[in-house]
């Protein structure tokens, strides 16, 4: 249940970030916002939350985070059709996302999400 929990605070703070982004630095369809945000859900909660978190701490986990992010969103551009980036886009919009990342962590380490 607890991981469910973060999943949908996860989810949440992704979606409204770029929701609110993506128009902002290219185009997308809402449809691809989602799909886009979804993957990036469920890959960086298992490969940084539940691993890299617990196992190196909070500055490794949002490194890593950083760089699963931009490949991510990067990767969807290429994958989905009309969604598109500007070159700052990625970056901005994967720095935004890791700043949110952050409070998420703080979160997860405060109620020792990470370890249950």
């Amino acid at each position: 249940m607890k991981n469910l929990t973060n999943l949908i605070l996860k989810a949440a703070m992704i979606w409204l970030l770029l929701g609110l982004l993506i128009p902002v630095f290219g185009s997308g369809t809402w449809s691809q916002t989602l799909i886009t945000g979804l993957t990036l859900v469920l890959l960086s909660y298992v490969a940084i939350d539940l691993w890299v978190l617990p196992k190196y701490g909070n500055i490794a986990a949002l490194i890593a985070e950083f760089g699963l992010l931009a490949l991510v969103i990067w990767g969807m551009t290429e994958a989905l059709p009309q969604f598109r980036l500007t070159d700052s886009g990625y970056w901005i919009i994967a720095l935004a996302l890791t700043a949110g990342e952050w409070f998420f962590h703080q979160y997860l380490l405060a109620t020792k999400a990470p370890h249950k």
